[in-house]
């Protein structure tokens, strides 16, 4: 098994997912309040630049010209000088103009855009005197009662008509006896709200980015921490059911391989038991160093030589197991006399430390199989190739169970 570290890429995704959703909206939730704190402040700052332009107005001027007959040129211009100086001296205003409320409809009275002294950037359309403004239906609602009870109105967002799209301010006009006289208008343009957001836009950027880096580095560390727990626990699992010295399984690992094999209703199963002849004579001889060779010689001579599916376990000192689904008589066998084949043949651990496996063999089809009753029966078949010589294989058959003592197995 590999000691080092595990990457888990789907504890990375997921993790990186999970983190990137709270830190997101930790991040992005407060910036959304700060955004709309901010609008607020504009539109009250939209309000006081209307206040200010209002407050340039004479009312009653501004009064007079309510009546089309009161109109001259000379009116006009005089009334509309002093919002003239203001909209020159305020770059960021796109259009300054003053309205009056006939019967729910605004039309203008003064308009900026119509002097050749205003100084602005803006390219403008202008209004003509008591020309009807066109306000669209999706925007209507109680702006001009709003301004007529004295409130500075200011639109909630920015609307679009047919001079563009603005956020606008409304400011009640009296005269010098404190009549109502009309409003005074003031619009700002999209670019205005654009250029006061450019600079938290960068800041709200960065913090989303960093946020996501930070979410990809916890999904990073905590797929390293789920890696590494995983191969612990994967460790601790097969340290369980492994045998230290062979890497086979142990007795605990083989119950639960055979348990699981069971499950699935194989069409046969067969058993083997592999003792080690002699492996007592040969530690107290050459010492459990050369014992233990042993030991490990014959595990790889079983590994080696069992199928794809088989499992193959160490039960005690110098007896080893094979749980075979899917293999008849013949099968058994034959992985029998590889095992003894391989045995004889390869190098031993030591020229002086001789020895052999004898091997029994019981098999049961799947209506009958019974691993107690198969290992039993394995172990008595196992017994009586012992008593026939030792270095050979025995199958099972029903005289032995009779004549030879067991000596059995809890599954």
């Amino acid at each position: 098994m590999a000691s080092g570290r595990e990457f888990r890429p789907d504890v990375f995704i997921i993790a990186s997912f999970a983190a990137a959703a709270i830190l997101v909206s930790v991040v992005a939730i407060p910036q959304w309040l700060s955004k709309q704190a901010r609008w607020e402040v504009l539109r009250s700052h939209v309000g006081q630049i209307g206040q200010l332009a209002a407050s340039t107005v004479d009312g009653d001027l501004h009064r007079q010209l309510l009546d089309p007959a009161n109109y001259s040129d000379e009116l006009y211009a005089r009334a509309l000088k002093p919002l003239v100086r203001f909209h020159s001296a305020n770059s960021d205003l796109f259009y300054v103009y003053t309205m009056v409320d006939r019967g729910g409809i605004a039309y203008f009275v003064l308009d900026t855009a119509t002097s050749s002294d205003l100084h602005t950037n803006h390219r403008l359309r202008a209004s003509t005197y008591m020309q009807q403004f066109k306000l669209r239906k999706e925007y209507k609602d109680d702006w001009l009662e709003e301004i007529a009870a004295g409130k500075t109105y200011v639109t909630p967002t920015y609307q679009h008509d047919d001079y563009g799209y603005f956020l606008s301010a409304h400011v009640p006009l009296y005269d010098s006896k404190g009549r109502y006289s009309g409003f005074v208008g003031v619009d700002f343009d999209v670019q205005y709200y654009l250029a006061e957001e450019a600079r938290f836009r960068v800041i709200e950027i960065g913090s989303l980015v960093a946020a996501l880096i930070v979410a990809l580095l916890i999904g990073f560390l905590l797929a390293l921490y789920y890696g590494d727990l995983h191969r612990r626990m994967r460790e601790l699992y097969y340290s369980a059911i492994g045998d230290d010295l062979t890497g086979l399984l142990n007795r605990r690992g083989a119950m639960d391989a055979v348990g699981k094999s069971l499950a699935r209703h194989a069409a046969s199963y067969a058993t083997l038991l592999i003792d080690i002849d002699n492996l007592k004579m040969i530690n107290d001889r050459h010492g459990h160093v050369t014992g233990d060779a042993v030991i490990t010689c014959t595990a790889e001579a079983i590994r080696q030589s069992i199928r794809e599916g088989d499992y193959c376990a160490r039960l005690a000192g110098d007896e080893f197991l094979i749980f075979a689904p899917d293999c008849d008589t013949d099968g058994a066998a034959e992985i029998g006399r590889r095992i003894i084949a391989r045995l004889s043949t390869q190098e031993k651990p030591l020229p002086s430390a001789r020895f052999s496996v004898s091997i029994g063999i019981a098999v049961q089809d799947r209506a009958a199989a019974d691993f107690d009753r198969m290992y039993r029966d394995a172990d008595a078949a196992l017994y009586y190739a012992k008593t026939k010589g030792k270095s050979r294989l025995a199958l099972f058959a029903p005289f032995m169970a009779a004549a030879f003592q067991h000596r059995g197995i809890s599954a």
